[in-house]
């Protein structure tokens, strides 16, 4: 999808409208995530904090509300929620209730605070920044300044090198979300602080930047092999590697849980890799790849996967 319809948008090719129908799917998955969400908050408030409920795991963790126990459950789960439209989300959710405790169907209700934006507000923050930089590479190819929504005047390449990869991934959280994990603890930083050797799979991100480096090859393009501050894009994975990246990490699972000075510590790493492998499962279910990424969700600011 990113290298056949998203980078080809930005590339300025093809209709305006031409990722109109990927918006309105991403309106729809933010109805469904939003409703999957308010049954693992529901969840969390009916059990409370001290009985092995997870909420880093089951609610600020996985996307939308997944039990399963098993990477390749978990996998299929986010699936049949992405596939699913906001009125079928209470029965996948209720299966998930069963699967922690098979009286919690009959106990649990959702969390019904809050609301989410209208539909066109949805839309417009799914696709503004897309269109964004959709705009500033016109600008690019006519020779002409950009100006940004705040009115400042800027470089159209400067726009685009700094953001492509990021607004990229985040267009894309929004047609399939992902896994969130707070702390310092996302595979090619833990791999340099164990020092590690061996081929992980873990590669830069320049896969990310697509037909637009290959266009404009005179532009500055960075890519990071780890996730350098807020709002970046980290390490990546391709599609083939995916398996053999998990094999890595279940490899090397002893020594990367030594990086925690104490058993709380042990603890995060261990729930971080978890996630981890969850994610790089259902990037071999799909064929797709694994990147990581800074600030795609920020649950205090309401930003929910």
């Amino acid at each position: 999808m990113a290298e056949s319809r998203v980078l080809p948008y930005i590339a300025g090719y093809g209709d305006d409208r031409d990722l109109d129908d990927l918006i309105r799917f991403g309106v729809e998955q933010a109805k469904v995530r939003f409703r999957a969400n308010a049954w693992g908050l529901g969840t969390m408030q009916a059990v409370g904090h001290d009985s092995g409920f997870d909420a880093q795991l089951y609610v600020w963790g996985r996307p939308y509300f997944v039990t399963a126990q098993s990477p390749e459950d978990v996998a299929e789960t986010v699936l049949q929620y992405n596939r699913c439209t906001p009125d079928q989300v209470d029965q996948i959710a209720m299966h998930q209730l069963s699967i922690l405790d098979s009286r919690l169907p009959g106990r649990v209700r959702p969390d019904t605070e809050g609301s989410l934006p209208a539909d066109q507000h949805l839309a417009e923050g799914i696709s503004g920044k897309v269109v964004l930089l959709r705009n500033a590479v016109r600008a690019l190819r006519a020779g002409q300044p950009f100006t940004k929504p705040n009115g400042e005047q800027s470089h159209p390449g400067e726009v685009l090198t700094g953001n492509l990869q990021f607004v990229l991934v985040e267009f894309l959280a929004n047609i399939l979300p992902g896994w969130i994990q707070r702390g310092k603890a996302w595979p090619t930083l833990l791999e340099r602080e164990a020092e590690l050797t061996g081929y992980s799979g873990l590669v830069d991100n320049s896969a990310l930047l697509g037909l637009l480096r290959t266009e404009f090859p005179a532009l500055e393009w960075e890519a990071n092999y780890t996730i350098p501050t807020n709002y970046e894009i980290g390490g990546f994975v391709s599609p083939p590697a995916v398996q053999l990246t998990r094999h890595w990490l279940a490899r090397n699972a002893e020594e990367l849980l030594e990086l925690g000075e104490d058993d709380d510590d042990r603890d995060f790493y261990r729930v971080a890799m978890r996630k981890t492998d969850e994610a790089l499962a259902l990037a071999a279910r799909i064929g797709g790849a694994f990147v990581e990424a800074a600030e795609i969700y920020i649950p205090m600011e309401g930003s929910m996967n």
